[in-house]
């Protein structure tokens, strides 16, 4: 249960066990598992281990994890336990969700109404064709935060008013990650994890970049997954979260406004918005990422003062606000326009590429053996031009990515990253491409090859070219049908 006063938190991972500690001091080797399809998002673990078989428990330790907390925290699925709740007016809870809906509660106090677990009737309405109005929407955020949510800690029992649907969205997932990442840790042999699922991180133990875990953040007003790179963190035994912009800002009348509702005003926040928070666990994260972008800048640098080891980075288009103690924290220098070449991109010509993942089994492997990917530009005669996407973000990966290894090897660290950004769709992965080659010059107008490389653990290697004529300031649109083995691609070139 949670503890009687204070805000939530969650109980610290453990050390390794002394058998362990000359490994993890050494750091053991690193071994990186993902699924492009858990929970909506993506899923990547990496596992500092000292060989693969214990690596490999470690990642279906955390499969399981995932899978039993989604069975109750699923509000989409009408048998998981929060969707019993949710038909039921006073409902015995179980331990998980009993602590996650008491957590919720907490925040929403702590945070003066910004973050809210109850809203799931609001979101449905905005959900519906026609969005509602103002007056509305209002009216009905008023009812939900005047009802009375009761919470019996000795019973377990959670007594649930009609105005309100539970969705814990917002703190969830961050829960999930910290579950998962203990199943890691207290796997035999592990010396260090790192558990992201859809830019929700946490880290324990021993990091493969000076005992740390290194996480980039993209530019956050951005919706593309290779975004320029704002600035990192270097994390130990913490964890960060992103909300804000993303691919889900698109309501059902096809209007363009942000995912996230302000819980006292029923309406969505400013579109152009995002926030980024390091705190000690990844609940906590992402509560506190949510609630600051609906908090005013003022009572965001409050809340943080008052919670240790947090900071946070909220971005607006014409602001960037830092609140809390930020010791490791590395700002980028904005980006500068790219010198040189021809002046069509320069004119606002790109190339939006969408890559659908290769449809997966239904029978899910709990180890996620998902296809390795990567996607890049090359001139037509094959001399790499840009590296867009890399599906997994260490090396170690894409090594059976032979064609594109051979010709980046030199340079692959570079590319390599863990990233904090908004939840983005499972499966689907938008880059873009502006005529900026990988040394930051822009590049002359002309034709150019996009190549999509796949390789699996088990074996198996696709190597597909996309043939495409930028000569000509022309929208056009091309495509490789989507495969079992390598997905699909589908370009369009066009001016913003």
């Amino acid at each position: 249960m949670l503890p009687a006063d204070g805000l939530p938190a969650l109980p610290p991972v453990e050390a390794p066990a002394q058998a362990h500690v000359q490994m993890a001091r050494e750091g053991g080797e690193l071994f990186v598992f993902h699924d492009p399809c858990v929970l909506g998002t993506r899923l990547n673990v990496a596992v500092r281990a000292a060989g693969q078989a214990e690596a490999y428990a470690a990642a279906c330790a955390a499969q399981a994890e995932i899978d039993r907390l989604n069975r109750v925290f699923n509000w989409r699925n009408p048998d998981s336990e929060i969707s019993r709740l949710n038909r039921a007016g006073r409902f015995e809870a179980s331990t998980d969700l009993f602590l996650v809906v008491s957590a919720s509660e907490r925040w929403r106090e702590a945070s003066g109404g910004a973050l809210s677990g109850r809203l799931g009737r609001l979101l449905k309405r905005w959900q519906e064709p026609v969005a509602p109005d103002r007056r509305e929407a209002g009216a009905l955020a008023r009812r939900i935060s005047a009802a009375q949510v009761g919470i019996d800690p000795a019973a377990g029992l959670i007594t649930r008013p009609e105005p309100v649907l539970f969705d814990l969205d917002a703190i969830a997932k961050g829960y999930i990650v910290d579950r998962a990442l203990d199943a890691v840790m207290a796997t035999a042999g592990v010396a260090g994890a790192m558990v992201d699922i859809g830019g929700d991180i946490r880290c324990a133990g021993n990091g493969p970049d000076d005992g740390c875990w290194r996480v980039c953040l993209p530019d956050p007003l951005s919706t593309y997954d290779n975004a320029p790179l704002a600035a990192e963190v270097a994390l130990h035994g913490a964890a960060v979260a992103t909300s804000g912009c993303g691919p889900r800002d698109v309501g059902a009348d096809g209007r363009v406004r942000s995912a996230t509702i302000d819980p006292r005003s029923g309406w969505p926040v400013a579109h152009q918005r995002s926030a980024t928070v390091v705190a000690p666990s990844a609940m906590e994260a992402d509560a506190l990422a949510t609630a600051m972008l609906v908090m005013a800048p003022d009572a965001a640098r409050e809340l943080v003062a008052q919670l240790p080891g947090v900071s946070a980075r909220v971005t607006q288009r014409e602001s960037v606000h830092k609140f809390g103690v930020q010791p490791h924290w590395v700002e980028y220098a904005p980006q500068q326009p790219a010198q040189g070449g021809a002046s069509l991109w320069k004119q606002g010509w790109y190339a939006n590429i969408t890559f659908e993942a290769p449809p997966k089994d239904m029978r899910r492997e709990i180890a996620f053996r998902s296809p390795y990917v990567v996607i890049w530009v090359s001139d037509m005669d094959d001399k790499p031009v840009r590296t867009l996407l890399l599906i997994g973000r260490y090396k170690e990966w894409h090594e059976g990515n032979h064609i594109w290894w051979r010709q980046n090897r030199t340079k692959v660290d570079s590319y390599f990253a863990g990233r904090s950004m908004s939840t983005r769709g499972s499966g689907t992965y938008k880059v873009y491409w502006d005529g900026i080659d990988d040394a930051g010059a822009s590049v002359p107008a002309g034709k150019y090859r996009i190549h999509v490389e796949t390789s699996r653990e088990s074996g198996g290697h696709e190597h597909r070219v996309l043939d495409l004529d930028f000569s000509r300031p022309k929208e056009f649109e091309a495509e490789l049908p989507i495969n079992a083995k390598s997905g699909g691609l589908l370009v369009s070139f066009e001016k913003f």
